[in-house]
């Protein structure tokens, strides 16, 4: 993976990294399908119709009109992975949505017995107009197709209409964050529970309307599933004092990064092989500066020391 960040004072920074992302399920839909998927509509047997698309081929949205039918329920549908179970977890996807619309979207963990009156698992959900001026998060315990709230928050600003949902779950450890894609590192709002009612389950996303004339409309994308976060690279920066230039990244504890410079992106010269990631997330090292000057570097995480 590989960043490049060309910073104001003319000297290029070109970073990366070797592949460190431990084994996931990833779908940013940009082939234009959802192979891999399984949609499911349980209202599609007594014959209510959702539909499935690829909004300018990169990313996915599940629609359902509202039908009005009191016995039905709400209107819902969504989309499983069903080639990996999870017990603990780590879940995340973008949600575009519009706001006018009352529907609860968002990840659906620990999923079994799918079908029309017998899902069960843990929903995390977001409804943007459940409360002022953010919306509300939700963490749901399902039960039958039946949610009862373990958990919940309340943004303190007005969020835009494409966000990120990330759901982790832990043993009975289960958390909800909520992220604006202004800032994807730190989250507008945090909901958490514990509860051991379901313990390992395939995983998902969907939507339910909060009124069965009230439909749903929301576009996922950049889905990731997995046993734990993976480890990405994020660049946070760089500071100048002098001579001398302050390079600080997102990194992880115990990774040992090499770092080299250039001046023409052919020549590369080692400056150091054994900077160890902090603990925390945050790493930084510090090279010589010469103003006016354009040079690069990148670094690579060689593994665990």
């Amino acid at each position: 993976m590989m960043k490049l960040l060309q910073l104001s004072f003319l000297c290029s920074l070109l970073l990366s990294v070797n592949s460190l992302i431990i084994q996931a399920q990833t779908d940013d839909f940009d082939d234009g399908n959802d192979d891999g998927w399984s949609r499911l509509n349980t209202l599609g047997e007594v014959g209510v119709p959702a539909t499935w698309g690829f909004p300018n081929n990169n990313s996915y949205s599940i629609t359902m009109a509202g039908h009005g039918i009191e016995e039905l329920g709400q209107p819902r549908a969504g989309s499983f992975r069903e080639d990996a179970t999870y017990s603990d977890f780590y879940i995340a996807v973008d949600i575009i949505f519009d706001s006018t619309i009352d529907q609860n979207m968002g990840i659906l963990a620990r999923v079994s017995e799918i079908g029309l009156g017998t899902l069960d698992g843990y929903a995390a959900v977001y409804n943007p107009r459940d409360a002022d001026p953010g919306g509300k998060l939700y963490i749901s315990n399902i039960n039958d197709e039946a949610g009862t709230t373990i958990g919940e928050a309340v943004p303190e600003e007005a969020l835009g209409e494409n966000l990120r949902i990330v759901f982790r779950g832990k043993g009975p450890e289960l958390t909800l964050e909520l992220y604006s894609q202004d800032d994807l590192l730190n989250p507008v709002a945090v909901a958490e529970a514990f509860d051991e009612s379901h313990e390992s389950g395939i995983a998902g996303v969907f939507s339910v309307s909060d009124g069965v004339t009230v439909p749903i409309d929301v576009t996922f994308d950049n889905y990731v599933a997995a046993e734990e976060e993976p480890y990405r690279f994020e660049m946070i920066g760089a500071t100048i004092e002098g001579d001398e230039m302050t390079i600080e990244f997102y990194s992880k504890p115990g990774l040992i990064y090499s770092i080299e410079s250039s001046n023409d992106l052919t020549l590369w010269e080692e400056i150091d092989d054994g900077i160890e990631g902090a603990l925390g997330d945050r790493t930084s090292f510090t090279v010589d500066y010469e103003k006016g000057v354009s040079k690069f570097f990148r670094f690579n995480a060689l593994g665990e020391n």
